[in-house]
């Protein structure tokens, strides 16, 4: 098991299961030196984690966010084992090489976002040839605001999400609805889909997570509360694994289930997310990157909440200006463009 910083937990759960192999970022954890790890064969650098994997390993579950793990993610793909994903940033990244090397290497992929981890399901019942993918979004904590609303957020507002209990930087990516944006173009890689194949709509009570559409009108949906445990246990347990009563759905107390067009002009992430995965190579990792170095700026107040998107906009328009979209890039080129946005990201407070 692995953690970033909180040790503390992760000797506590290695502790209770008996775990021997843990894994850890030495640089974000201060008094490493007064902690006894001397029970423990310790990895204290995620380049390192790869090589917590041996022949005994069955599931690998790759949660860590953002781009910091891409590297790691090359590695796990061509263990042949069955890796259970939470991490849209890198799919989305590696574009068509997420899959090309997952079929290469025999490595199972089960995606774990309640969205995805939906259609996954859904799409192995084999009803026949679908038409469209629909994967829903609950709105975040700022659905009912007017656009003028959205000028003066804070950073506290924008981390209370109505539904989930998340982390700042996702928390932050649904209330822009960026991370709506982020899920149509991960759906697109993860399941080999057309760019008129996959849409998104609001329903703010997240019991449906998405619809697989055919031909004949029928639309088929798995219908479960808002609970991760549901879709983390589904790569351990089949369907008929019997889980907690407080995780049962219940209709009765759902006697409404809406569901609303997204409001494109209120969440322009979503008109910038559709061109970005029109266009592909390049942009689409360019498109997150330049989000991640945004909601970080948010969280430390230098922009504003409505600067995330809108500076994102005008940064893609000047990288693509000076470089090219590379349509089939490579790593290098993955990291090349990466340094050339850290040296040269436009920012400014002014807000349209």
């Amino acid at each position: 098991i692995t953690c970033d910083s909180n040790i503390k937990s992760l000797i506590q759960i290695a502790q209770k299961f008996h775990v021997k192999k843990i894994g850890f970022n030495e640089k974000s954890i201060k008094k490493l030196d007064k902690l006894n790890l001397n029970s423990y064969k310790a990895f204290d650098d995620i380049s390192e984690f790869h090589n917590m994997i041996s022949k005994n390993t069955d599931i690998i579950i790759f949660a860590i966010s953002g781009l910091s793990s891409l590297d790691l993610l090359l590695k796990l793909l061509k263990t042949g084992k069955k890796i259970g994903i939470a991490n849209k940033e890198c799919i989305i990244t590696l574009g068509g090489k997420f899959n090309y090397l997952s079929k290469k290497y025999k490595t199972e992929i089960v995606p774990l976002d309640s969205e995805h981890n939906s259609i996954y399901h859904l799409i192995k019942q084999d009803y026949g040839k679908y038409k469209s993918i629909t994967i829903t979004a609950s709105g975040g904590p700022f659905l009912n605001f007017k656009k003028k609303q959205m000028l003066k957020i804070s950073v506290n507002d924008a981390i209370k999400h109505p539904i989930w209990n998340m982390g700042k930087k996702i928390s932050i990516d649904s209330a822009t609805m960026m991370n709506k944006a982020l899920e149509i173009i991960e759906a697109k890689y993860l399941f080999d889909l057309k760019d008129n194949e996959i849409d998104a709509i609001i329903h703010p009570q997240a019991i449906i997570h998405a619809l697989v559409n055919y031909e004949n009108g029928i639309s088929t949906a798995i219908l479960n509360v808002p609970d991760m445990k549901i879709p983390i246990s589904s790569i351990f347990f089949k369907f008929d694994h019997k889980y907690s009563k407080k995780n049962h759905l219940d209709l009765i107390n759902h006697p409404t289930l809406e569901f609303n067009k997204i409001d494109n002009s209120k969440y322009p992430a979503m008109r910038l997310g559709r061109y970005v995965m029109k266009k592909g190579g390049l942009m689409p990792h360019v498109f997150n990157y330049l989000n991640e170095l945004l909601v970080n700026l948010f969280i430390q107040e230098k922009i504003n909440f409505t600067d995330i998107v809108r500076l994102n906009e005008i940064n893609m328009e000047n990288i693509f200006n000076k470089n090219a979209n590379i349509l089939n890039p490579k790593y290098n080129d993955i990291k090349n463009i990466n340094n050339w946005i850290d040296n040269n990201l436009l920012i400014d407070k002014k807000i349209k």
